[in-house]
C-alpha cells in the first residue's frame, strides 16, 4: 500500500466513540484502540466507505490544511491492526454469547430484588452485633486445614460470579470479554479483560465496570441472611460460621476495589468519569519525577507521552495513589497479621504437648498451603518481572 492515485485501503471493521477531545477508533474483537483527532477518523470512515487514499488525504488537507504523512499514517494504522493484511479476509464480528443472560441479570427487576437483599442484610448487622464482619469470622472451625481449603474452595465460584458479573455487564451490550489472573501489590487477583467498553459511549461503561462489586455486595447480604435464619433455625454453628466467613470475604473484596490505586475496578470508573486514557501510567510518572526531583536526579522519562487531561488529573490522583499504598499495608497490618498471627500461635501451641494424630496432619496440610499461596505469589510476581524486562528490551 502506498500513497498512488487509486490506492485502496481495506480496513477491518472499526467502531467510532466521540470522546470530546477526539474520538476512540477501535476493533472490539482484538481490543486494540487508538484517539484519533475528529479529522482523522472522518479520514477512516471515507476510507472504509471505499474512497481511495488520494481522495482521503485530499479531504484531509481540506479540513486541516495540512498534508497528509501517508507513510506515517498507514503506520499507525497497520501497528493497531486496523489494516487487513494481502490475502486476508475482514474480521467477522465477534460471537458474543449469553448475551440474553447479561440482559437478565441487569434487568430493573433483577435491580429491585438485590437493592432487597443487601439492604436486608445491613438492617441484620444493625440489628444482630453477632453478625457484623470482622477477622474473627475467619475462624468458623477448629481445623485449620479445613478453614483455607473451605475458604479457597468457596472462593474460587465466588470470583468467577465476580468476573463473570463483569463479563456479562459487557456482553449484554454484546461486547466481547476474557478472563486471566494477575498480580496487585502483594495480592493475587482474577481479572477481566473488557478493552471493548470503548466501542460504547462513556456513560455506558460504568455498570460493567462496577458490576463486580454489585454481586460481592449481594452476596454479603446473601450469606448474612442465610447466616441469620441458620442460628434461627438451629443449623450446626459450623456452617453458619462459614455463612459469615464467606460475607466477610465479600466485605474485604469490596473494600479491596476501593483501592483503585491498584487498578481495580474503582480505578477504572475514575478513569472512565475523568476521560483520561492512562490516568494510573500519567501519575505514576508524576511520582517518579517528583521522587527524582527530591532525590537531584534527572527523570528516566518525560511525561510528554501521556495527554493534557491525564497529567492535569494526574496532579490530584498521585497523592492518593501514594496514600494507597500506605491504606494497603494498614489493611494488612489490621486484617492480614492479626489473622496470621492467630493461626501461626494456634500451630505452635498444639505443640506444647504431643499432638494428636489429627492435630498433627492438620497442622502438615495447613502448612503447605501456606507455602503453597507463597509460591504462587512468588511465580506471578516473577512471571510479571520477567514481562516487564522483556517489554523494556524490545522498546
Amino acid at each position: 500500500m502506498d500513497g498512488s492515485v487509486g490506492t485502496r485501503v481495506r480496513l477491518q471493521p472499526l467502531t467510532y466513540v466521540d470522546e470530546g477531545d477526539g474520538v476512540m477508533v477501535g476493533r472490539p474483537d482484538t481490543g486494540s484502540y487508538g484517539l484519533f483527532p475528529r479529522e482523522g477518523a472522518e479520514l477512516l470512515r471515507c476510507l472504509e466507505a471505499g474512497e481511495t487514499l488520494e481522495s482521503g488525504a485530499r479531504g484531509w488537507h481540506e479540513r486541516t490544511g495540512e498534508q497528509l504523512d501517508v507513510e506515517d499514517f498507514l503506520g499507525i494504522l497497520d501497528d493497531l491492526g486496523f489494516v487487513v493484511g494481502e490475502g486476508e479476509e475482514r474480521a467477522a464480528p465477534p460471537a458474543v454469547r449469553w448475551r440474553w443472560l447479561g440482559r437478565a441479570l441487569f434487568s430493573p427487576p433483577a435491580f429491585a430484588m438485590y437493592a432487597v437483599v443487601v439492604a436486608a442484610g445491613v438492617a441484620a448487622m444493625v440489628l444482630d452485633p453477632g453478625l457484623r464482619p470482622g477477622y474473627e469470622r475467619i475462624f468458623f472451625t477448629s481445623n485449620l486445614s479445613f478453614i483455607p481449603i473451605v475458604l479457597a474452595l468457596s472462593q474460587f465460584p465466588l470470583l468467577l460470579l465476580h468476573e463473570g458479573f463483569h463479563a456479562l455487564a459487557a456482553r449484554r451490550l454484546g461486547l466481547p470479554s476474557t478472563l486471566g489472573v494477575g498480580r496487585r501489590f502483594y495480592y493475587l487477583v482474577a481479572e477481566t479483560r473488557m478493552d471493548s467498553l470503548y466501542s460504547v459511549p462513556r456513560a455506558r461503561r460504568y455498570l460493567p465496570l462496577l458490576a463486580g462489586a454489585l454481586v460481592d455486595a449481594v452476596g454479603v447480604g446473601a450469606f448474612t441472611l442465610l447466616a441469620a435464619a441458620g442460628r434461627q433455625w438451629g443449623w450446626p454453628p459450623w456452617l453458619t460460621g462459614l455463612l459469615l466467613a464467606l460475607a466477610f470475604s465479600g466485605v474485604l473484596r469490596i473494600l479491596w476495589e476501593c483501592l483503585f490505586y491498584l487498578e481495580t475496578d474503582f480505578y477504572f470508573v475514575i478513569n472512565t468519569a475523568t476521560g483520561c486514557t492512562d490516568l494510573h501510567g500519567a501519575a505514576r510518572q508524576r511520582v517518579k519525577g517528583l521522587l527524582a526531583a527530591v532525590l537531584r536526579r534527572p527523570a528516566r522519562q518525560s511525561d510528554e507521552e501521556w495527554s493534557e487531561r491525564d497529567r492535569a488529573a494526574a496532579r490530584w490522583y498521585a497523592p492518593l495513589m501514594v496514600a494507597g499504598y500506605g491504606l494497603s499495608l494498614g489493611t494488612l497490618l489490621a486484617v492480614g497479621v492479626p489473622a496470621a498471627v492467630r493461626f501461626w500461635t494456634t500451630v505452635a501451641h498444639r505443640f506444647d504437648r504431643t499432638p494428636t494424630v489429627w492435630e498433627a496432619v492438620d497442622t502438615a496440610v495447613f502448612v503447605l498451603l501456606a507455602l503453597a499461596e507463597l509460591g504462587l505469589l512468588a511465580y506471578v510476581t516473577i512471571r510479571d518481572l520477567r514481562r516487564r524486562r522483556i517489554e523494556r528490551n524490545s522498546s
